[in-house]
């Protein structure tokens, strides 16, 4: 039986336990549901177990990296016959090793990433892999403890829709105020009310970001964007990716990024052959996105000469 499992993650004193008891406080969240929380880490703030009684909740720690193992949170669901989870995961441990040990029937409703925003500067430095791999999983990151005019929104979106172009973004300023996405502050160095939009070599990691986030507002489109033919293994006949290289957080991890390009004429085009490619943008569903994305529906694909730099840059 499938088990809804709502994950919230981050590092030491980001928040995590205080957002949950507001969670469970909330009458439209808490409505007589058995909740079982495990926490991952023992932090300032402690359960209230007012509001763990008045929300029908209970918590159980694992706090051994080793211990959060299939068995012992099967045998944690078993004890308690919850009819869900919220996991507090520690922010040292990996999302990735994480989705592993999680038992098969736990299906993750959402997954929050909260940060510290007066430290994420450090984290980047400092734990930049671990940082990277977490916002990559992530649905929504929340910036806390920001300070008004001291947040830098256009840098922090770069940094981290180039690891996840999906995910959402709040921030959270010592004045309680809350404020979501990036509203008048997403301008993009080319004319995206043009017809067509010409992406240029310099401007495809932007492109690619904004895409990814706000695909409703290219749809139906037209564009002219160049870069690289590009086939994986879950692109279907028809399709191809127009592609550029990509170094997400560091010199080890360069990744391929791009959009599907559908066009009868495809098998004419070998991978790595640079292309311009002319055409409407429309949604479909697709493996590749695991669920619906942008494509471009190919007018035209001529050959292009190469960019100057292999790879893209995301600023």
């Amino acid at each position: 039986m499938e088990l809804p499992v709502y994950l919230i993650t981050g590092f030491l004193e980001s928040g995590k336990t205080s957002f949950i008891l507001e969670t469970l406080a909330d009458k439209q969240f808490s409505r007589g549901e058995r909740t079982l929380i495990i926490a991952c880490e023992d932090g300032e703030v402690e359960y209230d177990q007012k509001v763990l009684k008045s929300s029908n909740s209970v918590v159980e720690f694992i706090e051994d990296e080793e211990d959060f193992n299939e068995d012992n949170l099967n045998a944690l669901v078993n004890k308690h016959k919850p009819t869900r989870v919220m996991l507090e995961y520690n922010g040292m441990w990996s999302l990735r090793d994480m989705a592993v040990k999680a038992p098969k029937s736990w299906i993750f409703y959402q997954i929050f990433m909260f940060v510290d925003h007066s430290k994420f500067d450090m984290y980047m430095n400092n734990m930049r892999q671990l940082l990277s791999d977490n916002i990559a999983i992530s649905d929504i990151i929340i910036f806390n403890r920001c300070e008004q005019g001291n947040v830098d929104k256009k840098r922090l979106r770069r940094s981290i829709k180039a690891l996840n172009p999906k995910i959402d973004m709040m921030f959270e300023y010592n004045d309680g105020s809350v404020e979501q996405g990036f509203q008048g502050d997403d301008e993009m160095p080319f004319d995206v009310n043009a017809d067509p939009i010409d992406v240029v070599h310099d401007d495809f990691g932007l492109w690619y970001i904004d895409i990814m986030s706000n695909a409703p507002r290219y749809k139906g489109k037209n564009i002219r964007v160049r870069g690289m033919v590009f086939r994986a293994s879950n692109v279907p006949k028809g399709y191809f990716v127009i592609s550029r290289r990509a170094m997400t957080c560091c010199a080890d991890d360069i990744q391929v990024v791009g959009i599907l390009v559908k066009s009868p004429d495809e098998s004419k085009f070998k991978d790595g052959e640079w292309v311009e490619v002319c055409g409407k943008i429309i949604g479909e569903k697709h493996p590749v996105y695991k669920g619906t994305g942008p494509v471009i529906a190919a007018d035209s694909i001529t050959p292009t000469q190469p960019a100057d730099s292999e790879l893209v840059y995301f600023n």
